[in-house]
């Protein structure tokens, strides 16, 4: 049997494992400056999950102690009614991560730290009051007591023994007003958590961006302090759909500061979504941005990435970047219905932006008329690509683009029968930002089901229509929902979701 490092082995446990509103006080453990706080219930995720009834865990685990407590992780001595928490921050300018949690029978833990240990690969110290495993030069350690254990792991620095000891004694003997649960926006997400939750301060965003690889040919010059600004996410799993909800919450100086910043309008366009066909829905994605605060906020970031790129733009439309971005208005609008009765196309697509210079549209389908022929009806464009009719038009400061048939004369006329306002988008329309796609995939047309499943993955297919329903989003400056509905109501979404994952396992 592989041997499994104690330390991995407790790593496991804890990822295995992953409503009270009071508090526990493990989180007066967690440094004031912590970067990143991340909590799970393990009692409630085990019980929605029906973690111990999933053969594609329990099949993975080989050591037969994390076995046993995955089937009952009552018997590893952790608190399963408290939450888990998961915290980053800094030491000596590197990311240090940890994970704490209540102890609720001490002997238990010890014992199970035993079993897992039983070849003497670590040795385990007491040390004032402490179990501790610290290895020498290593990467990981941790220490508990009757109440309370902390696993620290710091991947890109090795650290001494005694180094390890220190900081795992300061963390566990860290004075209340030195924590985070003095912080007054982290103490209102603790009475908002849900199953899973993350909190994140700014005030060493740019530090972690600095350590990310893809951001660090970014030169971020923001002019104002990242400091007292917050970011919170709640992830619920309740039965027949998964939730979540996410608020940002600002300091004074960055609200004076929303010229730049704050880059979405207050609604989404509705004469956007009355131009836009839901009869028979698949994908609907809209958007209203201010794109003066864009241009702004772009100024104070000078990535060598993007240097050029309204030249490439150029090259690749005819029209500058700068120039494409000056004629928008920031209201999009993408929508995909199935095609009624029998067509070619199974699916009819409309794309809206609003315009505030209505030539954009002429420049652009100046390019499009040396691949296709394009002639003009009244305020129409009629484009032929390949046999297929697609409308360009403009009509209140909105350029449509789209295969839907007759759509000139419906949209010109009495209108469209049913618009998004009239569909399931309508629901996720009350934003800045809003989404809807149905996951039922049969419901979807014939021929694009064909489609579909002749791609090669036709099980893939059928196990995510027997999980899902749909999905809906709608976002706004300041917070956002979104909903991930399962298709069965009276099975948790947590268990549909880990089940899925392990019929999708079992079909490859």
């Amino acid at each position: 049997m592989k041997k499994i490092p104690i330390i991995v082995a407790f790593i496991l446990l804890i990822v295995t494992l992953s409503c009270s509103k009071k508090t526990s006080e493990v989180i007066n453990s967690i440094p004031g400056h912590a970067s990143l706080v991340a909590s799970i219930h393990p009692e409630q995720i085990y019980n929605k999950g029906q973690v111990g009834s999933l053969q594609s865990i329990t099949k993975s685990i080989r050591n037969e102690i994390i076995l046993s407590i995955v089937k009952d992780p009552f018997q590893s001595g952790i608190d399963m009614t408290e939450y888990i928490y998961l915290f980053i921050y800094f030491l000596n300018d590197e990311p240090v991560i940890g994970i704490t949690a209540d102890i609720k029978n001490s002997s238990k833990f010890s014992g199970m730290i035993s079993e897992l240990n039983k070849k003497k690969d670590k040795e385990i110290i007491s040390h004032k009051g402490y179990e501790m495993i610290t290895p020498d030069h290593d990467e990981a350690a941790m220490a508990w007591n009757d109440n309370q254990v902390i696993f620290l792991s710091s991947p890109r620095q090795k650290m001494s023994a005694g180094d390890w000891q220190s900081e795992l004694i300061s963390l566990h003997e860290l004075q209340k007003e030195q924590s985070v649960s003095t912080v007054v926006n982290f103490r209102d997400f603790t009475g908002k958590m849900k199953d899973v939750n993350i909190w994140a301060a700014g005030d060493d965003l740019k530090k972690v961006m600095e350590k990310i690889s893809s951001f660090k040919d970014l030169n971020i010059d923001l002019p104002f302090s990242l400091e007292n600004n917050y970011s919170q996410i709640f992830i619920e799993f309740a039965d027949g759909a998964m939730k979540i909800h996410s608020e940002i919450h600002l300091s004074d100086d960055i609200k004076k500061a929303t010229e730049m910043v704050l880059l979405a309008k207050d609604n989404l366009n509705p004469d956007l979504l009355k131009m836009s066909p839901g009869n028979d829905l698949l994908m609907a994605l809209a958007f209203s941005l201010k794109t003066e605060r864009m241009a702004k906020l772009m100024k104070n970031f000078n990535p060598p990435k993007l240097e050029g790129m309204s030249d490439k733009v150029e090259q690749a439309t005819g029209v500058p970047g700068r120039e494409m971005l000056e004629a928008l208005s920031g209201d999009f609008v993408f929508a995909v219905n199935g095609a009624a009765g029998v067509s070619a196309i199974p699916v009819e697509v409309l794309i809206g932006i609003g315009l505030k210079d209505e030539a954009l549209q002429e420049k652009l389908l100046g390019r499009v008329g040396n691949m296709a022929q394009v002639e003009k009806e009244g305020d129409f464009f009629m484009i032929n690509a390949a046999g297929m009719q697609i409308y360009s038009g403009i009509m209140k400061g909105i350029w449509v683009i789209t295969n839907v048939p007759g759509y000139k004369e419906a949209i010109t006329g009495k209108g469209l029968k049913k618009n998004l306002l009239d569909s399931e988008f309508n629901a996720y329309a009350g934003g800045s930002v809003g989404m809807y796609m149905n996951l039922d995939l049969t419901t979807y047309p014939a021929a694009l089901q064909s489609m579909m499943a002749s791609g090669g993955a036709p099980k893939t297919l059928e196990l995510l229509t027997e999980s899902f329903d749909y999905m809906g989003m709608e976002a706004s400056n300041y917070e956002s929902n979104m909903i991930l509905k399962t298709t069965n109501d009276k099975e948790n979404s947590l268990y549909t979701l880990l089940r899925l994952m392990e019929n999708l396992k079992g079909d490859n």
